[in-house]
C-alpha cells in the first residue's frame, strides 16, 4: 500500500475574511514570541493589547503595530473593532475576566487550560453559552502540521481500526514558572498530549490511572515525570499510554513521538528539535516504511491555525473545534490524572 500525502493536505486552513478585529489581553512570552508573530505573518487584524503591566504591553504593541495599549480590559473591549478577544492570562485569573468580556459580547479565544478546576472551567462554558458568545480553547498542537498529517492518516483509513495509541516525550522545564506551578507537567503542559489523544483516536477514556515521581534535586513544587493510561469501553477496542519525562538533561536525547497502530498498518510521528517525520508501514508489506518530511512548525501554523478557526467559526455562525464544552473532556482527563497519582487508583471519568 503506498500513502499519497501533499504538504497541503496537513496545513491548517486559513480564513480569507481578515476583517474580524482581534484583542489580545495578557502580553506575556507566548503572547510576544509566538502568538503575535504567527497572527502578523497570517494577516490577522490585531487592534488592542492590554496587560497590567504597562511596559509588557508597549513592547508587543511597538513590535507588531498594534493601535491600542491599554492596562485596563474595559477599554479594550470598548473599542469597537474588537470583536475576538485572545485570552491570555493564567488559568486562576480568566473567571473574572470572562464574565467582562462575554458581558460585552465579545468572542473568546482562550489559552489552557482554561480554569484551575473543572468545575470553575464548567463555569466558563455556561457563561460564554449564555452570553451566545463562541468560546474556544487554544489547542494550537491541533493545528501544529505534524500532528495534521498523523490525523489525516487517520481519518482516511489507512492504519485500519487504531487499537494502541502510545505517546513519549522527552524535555526539560525544570526552571521558571514552569517549577513553580502546581502539576504543571499534566495539566498545563501535558493536556496538550492528553487531547492530542482525543484528537488521534476520536475517542474520550471513562477511567484514568497515572503515576507520577519527583526526581533527586528537581526545582519544581509537583513531579515533572508521568505515566498515563487511559482505558476506554470495551466496543473501542483502544488502549492509550502516554509517558512525558519532563525533566530530561540531556537535551540531545529529546524528541516527542507517536506511535500508533492498527489493523492493516503502524505509524510514527518523530519530531527531534522540531525535525518532524511521519512514518508509515503496512501488514501486508512489514518490511516496507514510507517516510514523510514534515513541512511547517507548532509556532507558526499552531497558532495561526487556532486563530483561523475561530475566525471561522465566528463568521460562519457554529461551534469551533476545541470549543468551550469539547475542551472539558480533555480537562477532566488531565484532573483525573492528578487524582489518580495522587491516590494511587484509577479514576473513572464522568460519562
Amino acid at each position: 500500500m503506498f500513502v499519497d500525502m501533499q504538504s497541503e493536505d496537513y496545513q491548517p486552513v486559513l480564513p480569507s475574511d481578515l476583517r474580524h478585529g482581534i484583542g489580545i489581553v495578557g502580553c506575556g512570552i507566548t503572547v510576544r514570541e509566538s502568538q503575535v508573530p504567527a497572527y502578523k505573518k497570517a494577516g490577522y487584524h490585531v487592534v488592542a493589547c492590554c496587560d497590567r503591566i504597562e511596559e509588557r504591553a508597549h513592547s508587543v504593541a511597538a513590535s507588531f503595530g498594534i493601535p491600542l495599549v491599554t492596562t485596563d480590559v474595559r477599554e479594550l473591549l470598548s473599542h469597537p473593532e474588537v470583536q475576538i478577544v485572545d485570552l491570555a492570562v493564567h488559568a486562576h485569573q480568566r473567571l473574572p475576566l470572562v464574565e467582562q468580556i462575554a458581558a460585552a459580547g465579545k468572542h473568546i479565544l482562550s489559552q489552557k487550560p482554561l480554569a484551575p478546576s473543572l468545575r470553575e472551567a464548567e463555569r466558563i462554558v455556561e457563561i460564554c453559552r449564555d452570553a451566545g458568545v463562541t468560546l474556544m480553547v487554544n489547542h494550537q498542537a491541533r493545528w501544529a502540521p505534524p500532528h495534521r498529517a498523523l490525523r489525516l492518516v487517520v481519518e482516511r483509513g489507512v492504519l485500519g481500526h487504531v487499537y494502541a495509541i502510545t505517546h513519549l516525550h522527552r524535555g526539560y522545564q525544570d526552571y521558571g514558572w514552569y517549577a513553580e506551578r502546581e502539576e504543571f507537567n499534566i495539566v498545563d503542559h501535558g493536556i496538550h498530549y492528553i487531547d492530542l489523544s482525543r484528537y488521534f483516536g476520536g475517542y474520550t477514556p471513562r477511567r484514568v490511572k497515572a503515576t507520577t515521581t519527583m526526581v533527586p534535586g528537581q526545582n519544581a513544587v509537583s513531579p515533572m515525570i508521568y505515566s498515563i493510561l487511559f482505558e476506554y469501553e470495551e466496543p473501542a477496542q483502544v488502549m492509550t499510554t502516554l509517558h512525558f519525562n519532563n525533566i530530561a538533561s540531556a537535551s540531545a536525547l529529546h524528541n516527542h513521538m507517536w506511535f500508533l497502530d492498527g489493523t492493516r498498518g503502524s505509524a510514527l510521528l518523530s519530531e527531534p528539535a522540531g525535525a518532524a517525520k511521519l512514518s508509515v508501514s503496512f501488514k501486508d508489506s512489514p518490511e516496507r516504511v514510507q517516510t514523510f518530511d514534515i513541512a511547517g512548525t507548532w509556532e507558526y501554523e499552531g497558532f495561526a491555525g487556532s486563530m483561523g478557526e475561530m475566525l471561522l467559526a465566528v463568521e460562519e455562525g457554529r461551534e469551533a473545534e476545541s470549543s468551550g464544552r469539547d475542551h472539558l473532556e480533555s480537562l477532566g482527563m488531565a484532573f483525573a490524572a492528578v487524582e489518580s497519582a495522587s491516590s494511587g487508583e484509577s479514576v473513572e471519568l464522568r460519562g
